[in-house]
């Protein structure tokens, strides 16, 4: 995760990776930059900076290495009720990427949000094959959910949320 966030590729998460990550989001869908549409992609996506990273900025300079993340991580799987937190979280990320707000996401969307962290059409397809556990071709926003929880918690390598982010 944390390398696909990092769209700069300077090493560090900052607020402006994930604002980034939304403009190419917003571009990918042919949304015009001073849209509402355009302009609530961009906040939804800085806003995930607040959700997930920056709390681990440990020294406060706004930016996250990945030595910060990794220990904000096993810090937060340790936190007791981590599933339903995590959970509750992961279910706000969701809002970023179910990008129509028709509370599904479709395959279009998916290979969208992955194609802007720089995996391919065909990648992106094969990761929401995955992760649609259902076969019904939607993701839900439990499985979502569920999915992002898996591929930070799971051990098992074969968990469908090892395939969040694409293969690497």
């Amino acid at each position: 995760m944390f390398y696909r966030v990092d769209t700069s590729k300077d090493g560090y998460v900052e607020r402006s990776d994930w604002e980034h990550q939304g403009q190419r989001v917003a571009e990918l869908q042919g949304m015009k930059r001073g849209t509402a549409e355009y302009d609530r992609i961009i906040s939804t996506y800085g806003a995930l900076w607040d959700t997930y990273f920056r709390l681990a900025d440990t020294d406060g300079d706004g930016k996250v290495s990945l030595d910060e993340y990794l220990a904000g991580v096993e810090q937060f799987i340790a936190l007791q009720g981590y599933s339903e937190d995590g959970l509750d979280k992961n279910r706000a990320m969701f809002d970023a990427v179910d990008l129509d707000g028709d509370g599904v996401i479709s395959i279009k969307e998916y290979v969208i949000v992955l194609k802007a962290q720089g995996c391919s059409d065909e990648d992106s397809r094969l990761a929401f094959s995955k992760l649609d556990l259902d076969g019904d071709g939607r993701i839900s926003r439990e499985e979502y959910a569920r999915a992002i929880y898996d591929y930070h918690v799971s051990n098992d390598p074969n968990a469908p949320g090892n395939w969040f982010y694409g293969s690497f």
